[in-house]
């Protein structure tokens, strides 16, 4: 007596729960990696530190060309040659806004001779005619297709580190590593060989600090993108200037030259003071 066969369908059917629960796991673990990944791979540059790009606009209005653009062929033509081609000085077909406005702002330019090594002086120029000398060499380097740096723009520091926010503990350790050993701990400069000077950077103010790291001004390097992002710039002249102006509070600053005058400073009157008290001692007895 023959048994009568099982309907396929109904024989299929336990093997396809189990291949259903069998699959089902791992498709959901993988949907789930692939909304993970997708949901950091949005938000992950933003908390790791994405350089953001941190520029102050220069102005393209037409009236501050021209006005840069007489004012440049009065004062800086005679080195820097008509059109900033270049003749006795360096073409400043690519050196860009921060390069223009660092010189002319620290009054290293003009210069009375293109072989001097530029150092600090009061502004020849006033802002105003300073941001237009800036706009008539950047329109001069658009023009030729060669935009240098931008005027690097310093927000404030904040108390915890993020993507958009330097801190005053970034800064000192980056000018501790790359700055301290010509500028000094401290940054109040020093000498080098060649009669270069290091210039002080008490009297910078933070944008000339930052405009210094992307320019790099003899005999200094310059630093661009690959070496320092926007924020580390902007956390180093963020602290070089917060030491320009942090009180003392450990009493009189003695030139902020560090712990060299502070140990003169103990040593002449200290040992002074020691000396003649044991010369009074000593005559007493």
């Amino acid at each position: 007596m023959s048994q009568a066969p099982v309907p396929v369908a109904r024989w299929r059917r336990p093997f396809e729960a189990i291949r259903r629960r069998a699959l089902g796991g791992p498709l959901a673990l993988i949907g789930v990696a692939v909304a993970l990944f997708a949901v950091l791979s949005w938000a992950g540059p933003a908390q790791a530190g994405t350089p953001v790009r941190w520029t102050v606009p220069v102005s393209t209005k037409p009236a501050d060309i021209k006005a840069g653009n007489v004012l440049f062929d009065l004062h800086c033509s005679s080195c820097h040659g008509m059109g900033a081609v270049g003749a006795s000085a360096p073409a400043l077909l690519s050196v860009g806004p921060a390069a223009v406005d660092f010189f002319v702002s620290t009054g290293r330019m003009p210069l009375n001779s293109p072989k001097a090594q530029p150092v600090r002086h009061r502004p020849y120029f006033s802002p105003k005619q300073i941001a237009q000398i800036v706009a008539y060499v950047n329109a001069v380097d658009v023009a030729h297709g060669t935009p240098g740096p931008g005027i690097p723009a310093v927000v404030a520091a904040c108390k915890k580190q993020g993507p958009e926010c330097p801190t005053l503990s970034e800064g000192d350790q980056l000018f501790l590593l790359n700055c301290a050993q010509c500028h000094d701990a401290s940054g109040s400069g020093g000498m080098l060989s060649n009669g270069y000077v290091i210039p002080s950077l008490r009297a910078a103010t933070a944008t000339q600090i930052a405009e210094a790291v992307r320019v790099g001004p003899r005999p200094m390097p310059n630093f661009g993108p690959g070496q320092f992002t926007d924020q580390q710039v902007a956390a180093i002249a963020d602290y070089v200037h917060w030491l320009s102006t942090a009180p003392d509070r450990g009493g009189l600053g003695i030139a902020h030259f560090g712990p060299v005058p502070e140990g003169f400073v103990a040593i002449i009157f200290g040992l002074g003071i020691l000396l003649v008290v044991s010369r009074l001692i000593g005559n007493r007895g």
